[in-house]
C-alpha cells in the first residue's frame, strides 16, 4: 500500500492494516478495506476519490511475476528509451536555488529554515502524517485544505495577504509560483529586497505555527 501512502496520506492513516498487499486485501467480492474509524467530513471527498480510483480494478490474474520497463508501452528495456527519460528529467528539473538560500544577507538560522522549505521537509501536517502520526489534515491558518509547505508558506489566503503587503510596499505586481523552489529560483536576478521579503514572510509564519502547536 505504498502508493496509497503517497497519493492518499490521510486515507492511508485511516487504514487498519497498512502493510497488507493487494492480494491480501482483494476478495472475490471486492476490496476488503478496514478503517480505524469513520472518516471525518473533510476526509470524505478524498476517500470517495480513492475508492473511485481502485474501483476499476478487476482482480488478480494467475500470471508469473515479470519485470516491466516503464520507458515504453511494451515493457521492454531499450537504451534509447532510457536516454529519453533521462533527458526529459534533466529538462524538467529546475536548477537548485542555492544562492537564494545560502548567499542571502539573512541570519543563518533563517537560511536553514528556507532550505527546509525548499526541500519541503518542514514539519507541516502532511510531513508529520507521513511519519505515522494521525492529525486533522487542515491548514492551521485557514482550515480549508491540507497543510503542505507550499500551501502554508505561499498559497494560504492569510499568507497571501502578508505577501501582498510586502510586495505593495515595493510597488511590485507578483504572481506566486507553485512551489517554494520555483519562488526562490525566480528571485535570482531580482535583487536584495526579495531576500528581506523572504525573511519577513516565511520566518514569522513558522514562528506563529510553532506558538500554535505548543
Amino acid at each position: 500500500m505504498n502508493g496509497m501512502e503517497t497519493l492518499f496520506p490521510d486515507i492511508y492513516n485511516l487504514a487498519m492494516f497498512q502493510q497488507r498487499t493487494i492480494a491480501e486485501l482483494w476478495t472475490p467480492q471486492g476490496w476488503n478495506f478496514i478503517f480505524r474509524r469513520e472518516p471525518n467530513d473533510w476526509e470524505v471527498m478524498a476517500l470517495a476519490e480513492f475508492l473511485n480510483m481502485v474501483g476499476h480494478f478487476t482482480g488478480l490474474q494467475a500470471y508469473e511475476d515479470m519485470l516491466w520497463w516503464k520507458g515504453n508501452n511494451r515493457g521492454e528495456f531499450k537504451v534509447h528509451s532510457a536516454y529519453r527519460l533521462m533527458d526529459q528529467s534533466s529538462q524538467e528539473s529546475p536548477i537548485w536555488p542555492w544562492k537564494q538560500i545560502w548567499k542571502c544577507r539573512i541570519p543563518h538560522k533563517v537560511s536553514c529554515f528556507i532550505w527546509l522549505l525548499a526541500k519541503e521537509a518542514a514539519l507541516t501536517q502532511d510531513n508529520v502524517m507521513k511519519r505515522g502520526i494521525t492529525l486533522c489534515s487542515r491548514c492551521f491558518l485557514c482550515g480549508e485544505t491540507l497543510e503542505t509547505v507550499n500551501h502554508l508558506f505561499l498559497h494560504c489566503k492569510y499568507t497571501q495577504q502578508l505577501w501582498r503587503i510586502f510586495m505593495s510596499l515595493k510597488g511590485i505586481s507578483w504572481t506566486m509560483p507553485r512551489r517554494v523552489t520555483e519562488t526562490l529560483y525566480s528571485w535570482e536576478e531580482a535583487g536584495d529586497f526579495r531576500d528581506v521579503t523572504s525573511t519577513c514572510t516565511h520566518f514569522p509564519i513558522s514562528q506563529q505555527k510553532e506558538d500554535s502547536d505548543k
